[in-house]
């Protein structure tokens, strides 16, 4: 079975992080890094230029992240050595799973025409921790296009109990 290298990385970098008791720090740091670099694209495309050299690189990289930061610079680091900082989202999706499945979290995105309020969101998320078994991370995302109810998603599963899909099938019936 071919992995990639997304995942190759995230197996090793979560195996350090469990070794060195350190899997919440690394997961934050991961996060907070990868949310930085989604941002500025012009950034993470200039650390793979051709024509820099590696330690012009991660002179640039060390600047952003500063010196000292432990297992995080270090792997921040060795991605930019083997010219594999582009995968950074790729390990970003496979070591947060990685971190779900050993810890027990579902990561459940929730898109309503409203915004929820928090006895709303408190309200949903216990009742997927009952019918999942794990604790639930909540992601609201806002569509005025839905017009009512809300759409559901964790895992391979979608729940779409929307006005808009409502409409749609009483359409088609």
């Amino acid at each position: 079975m071919t992995q990639t290298v997304g995942k190759v990385y995230a197996e090793a970098l979560f195996a350090l992080a469990q070794e060195e008791d350190q899997a919440q720090q690394i997961y934050q740091e991961l996060n907070e890094f990868a949310d930085i670099m989604q941002e500025h694209p012009d950034f993470v495309r200039m650390l793979g230029v051709p024509t820099l050299s590696v330690e012009e690189r991660l002179h640039a990289l060390r600047q952003v992240i500063g010196e000292g930061t432990g297992s995080m610079e270090n792997f921040l680091c060795l991605l930019v050595e083997r010219h594999r900082f582009s995968a950074l989202p790729d390990i970003r999706s496979a070591f947060n799973q990685l971190y779900d499945d050993t810890f027990g979290i579902a990561e459940v995105f929730v898109t309503s025409a409203v915004p929820l309020k928090p006895a709303q969101c408190d309200a949903l998320a216990a009742k997927l921790k009952a019918k999942l078994g794990r604790e639930i991370h909540l992601h609201e995302a806002v569509d005025p296009s839905l017009l009512g109810g809300m759409v559901v998603q964790y895992g391979d599963t979608r729940m779409d109990n929307s006005l808009r899909t409502r409409m749609q099938q009483f359409r088609q019936n």
